[in-house]
């Protein structure tokens, strides 16, 4: 009877691990590459940590570029998600995505999306249907709207 408890709670334990891994995301610079087009505040950093720092300070970071060599940080109000088509490849930059505390494009007035095809780009597949700010001339605040995006959900 106390191989059954050892291995039920062998089980438990193993099936724990396993889900907590699977909300855990992990995001590595990306060597070589910077997102160009959407820097909204570049500055002389002494280390990357800073960079990474200053971007969870700014509500509306969504990535980074820094280059090691000249230690400049550019802060970003898009990911390569977002606009691949800008994610370009540049040997002296890395790239990487802010995790934490990031607010979802068009989430905010201050972070608006130019459609809610780039919102669903950004955020990913478990994007939820919902109202959003956008700015679809990308011109400024005075075209600012909410719009409800709505994504057709697969069961």
């Amino acid at each position: 009877m106390l191989w059954i408890f050892r291995y039920f709670l062998v089980c438990v334990s193993f099936t724990s691990l396993v889900t907590a891994g699977d909300q855990c995301r992990i995001e590595i610079n990306i060597r070589g590459m910077a997102l160009k087009g959407f820097v909204f505040k570049r500055m002389t950093v002494a280390a990357p940590h800073i960079c990474d720092f200053l971007c969870e300070r700014e509500i509306t970071c969504q990535s980074y570029n820094f280059n090691r060599k000249e230690q400049i940080c550019e802060l970003n109000n898009r990911t390569k998600d977002a606009r691949p088509e800008n994610f370009r490849s540049d040997p002296a930059w890395f790239y990487i995505r802010r995790l934490s505390g990031r607010a979802p494009l068009g989430s905010i007035p201050e972070l608006p999306a130019r459609s809610c095809q780039e919102i669903k780009a950004n955020e990913g597949k478990d994007t939820a249907s919902n109202k959003y700010w956008l700015d679809p001339s990308g011109t400024g605040k005075e075209f600012w709207f909410t719009v409800i995006c709505i994504w057709k959900v697969n069961l």
